[in-house]
This record gives C-alpha cells, sequence and structure tokens, in this order.
C-alpha cells in the first residue's frame, strides 16, 4: 500500500513537527483535571490559533489536539464529550488553518491504562480504543496519525494494530525514555533501539522518541542509535526538565538553547525534528531559521 505522506518525506529534507500545546492551554486557563480534548469544542479559537502560529513558525506537521481522546481517557477525566466528538472537532481545526504542502497529524497518546503485571488491561482492549480513536480521526481527514508517548512497547504495539484495522493512513509510532549508563529505555525496561526496530517491523512507517528527555539528551540518544533505526525517525525533546517556580511549571530551555543543542541532528538530515513540553513556536521557528526556512510565529 502507497503511503503518499511519507514518500513525500523521503526527499532528505527534515521535517518540522510542532511543538507543545498542555502548557499554552494551562497559562490560557485550562482547570487542573480537564481533558484538554474538550478545548476543541469549548475553546475551538485557542486551539486553532495555536494550530496556527505553529503552522507560522515553520512546521511542516501539526498535531491535533486528541493526545487523550480515547475512550478510557476521557471517561477517567468526566469529558462529557465522545470519542468522536472530540476526534472530528480537534482534526477539523487543524486542518482548516493547513496551508497548502503541510499536513495534519492525528495524535494518539496512551489510554492510562496498565497492562499486567502492573494492571489488568489486555492488549486487545487496548487495540479496541485504539482502533475508535484512529477511525474518528481519519474521518475527520487528517493526513497521518502519530501515536506518540508510549512507555510500554506492547500499549505501543496496540496502538499500531489498532490504527491498522480503523485506516490506511501512514503511521508513526513514538515512545518515550530514559537515559541511562545502560541506554535508553522506557519505564517498562523495553530498549530504544530495539523497540524502535519492532515497531517498524511491526508495521509503522515511521518512528521516533518524544517527551521526557531535554534537547541535549535526546540528540544524545538519537546520535547513538545510528543505524539502528533503518526508518524515518522523528524527535521531539521537551525544553528541559520541568521546575515549579511561583505555582507554575516552567521549562528552562529556551529557543536557543534549544535548537543550538538539536543542531547535529538537523545537519545530520534526521527525518523529523519537533518538540514536546515546554515548546512553544518559538523553539520550532528557531528550528526553521537554522533549516535556512522563513518562519516566525
Amino acid at each position: 500500500m502507497e503511503r503518499p505522506v511519507l514518500k513525500g518525506f523521503d526527499s532528505g529534507r527534515v521535517r518540522l513537527w510542532d511543538g507543545g500545546m498542555g502548557a499554552a492551554l494551562i497559562a490560557g486557563g485550562l482547570a487542573q483535571g480537564q481533558a484538554p480534548e474538550s478545548w476543541s469544542l469549548d475553546r475551538p479559537d485557542v486551539i486553532q490559533d495555536l494550530h496556527r502560529r505553529y503552522y507560522a513558525a515553520g512546521s511542516d506537521v501539526v498535531l491535533t489536539n486528541t493526545f487523550g481522546a480515547n475512550g478510557a481517557r476521557l471517561r477517567h477525566a468526566g469529558c462529557s464529550y465522545s470519542v468522536e466528538e472530540t476526534c472530528l472537532a480537534g482534526a477539523r481545526l487543524a486542518r482548516d488553518v493547513r496551508p497548502e504542502g503541510r499536513f495534519v497529524a492525528g495524535d494518539v497518546g496512551p489510554t492510562g491504562l496498565m497492562l499486567p503485571p502492573v494492571g489488568d488491561a489486555d492488549e486487545r482492549e487496548l487495540e479496541d480504543l485504539f482502533c475508535e480513536q484512529a477511525d474518528a480521526l481519519a474521518r475527520g481527514g487528517v493526513d497521518l496519525l502519530h501515536i506518540e508517548t508510549m512507555s510500554d512497547l506492547r500499549e505501543a504495539r496496540a496502538a499500531l494494530r489498532g490504527a491498522r484495522r480503523a485506516c490506511g493512513l501512514p503511521v508513526i509510532a513514538s515512545l518515550t525514555v530514559r537515559r541511562t549508563p545502560r541506554g535508553a529505555f522506557t519505564i517498562m525496561g523495553d530498549e530504544a533501539g530495539a523497540s524502535l526496530a519492532a515497531l517498524l517491523d511491526e508495521g509503522a512507517d515511521g518512528v521516533g522518541l518524544n517527551c521526557t528527555l531535554s534537547s541535549m539528551e535526546m540528540a544524545a540518544v538519537a546520535c547513538d542509535l545510528g543505524d539502528r533505526v533503518n526508518g524515518f525517525l522523528v524527535v521531539q525533546p521537551n525544553a528541559g526538565e520541568p521546575r515549579i517556580a511561583d505555582g507554575s511549571v516552567r521549562y528552562p530551555e529556551g529557543p536557543e538553547f534549544f535548537c543550538e543543542a538539536l543542531e547535529p541532528l538537523l545537519k545530520a538530515g534526521i527525518g523529523g525534528v519537533g518538540g514536546c513540553c515546554g515548546t512553544t513556536p518559538g523553539h520550532i521557528a528557531g528550528l526553521a531559521r537554522r533549516l535556512g526556512r522563513e518562519g516566525g510565529p
């Protein structure tokens, strides 16, 4: 099956993803415990403005506001909107401001349920949840799906299988890892390189690493992986280790530091680069400038 979006990515041009969303929504008044996905219906102006700013900064790919838009997480948050409502609205808001030649990725995060021995969920249950979400995002008109922030390879595989059941869109699957003296591992003990290779073998069109790591840590891990990941690779680090200051969470890495740390990956022609927690359109604009492209928030 052809994957037209990723086929277009095979030009050797580094593709820019977007950056964080959560901190911007919290700053805009999102209440603690409230599902961010609900703002696609309650505050669509805020969500769409952020998408617009990321595209203006230079993002080739913007993720929908649907990270937790699966049945389990929406129920846990007490959200009054359904999977279908949040996914269709999230897809539409990004799609309607997508410039020509850019892409919308349906964002798919973890279910919040744990597999044994930590919890009692089963993989088929997770797969069904992901299938429902992927189906709604595909019907909403996204160009590809991005499964992200997975800390258990088994759940990432379930998400990939669910996405494949739901639609024929290209799928990128990203893990979140910690760097240790023995290498990079998820909290469930999955080694980064072997896990990303397994996801490619499972049928992912691309793989990635996001969250948890700072820009310098992410650059080091991605360089360490070297040729072990034989496929399209996306990295989206945090803007450093979060700190509590004056009762709010702040991230220490500004755009200049962040972009300088990722410079080796840009020069190496990595598939995709963006940001996760604490990053802003300013961080993406900085990456765009280092790549010699027009862009600015």
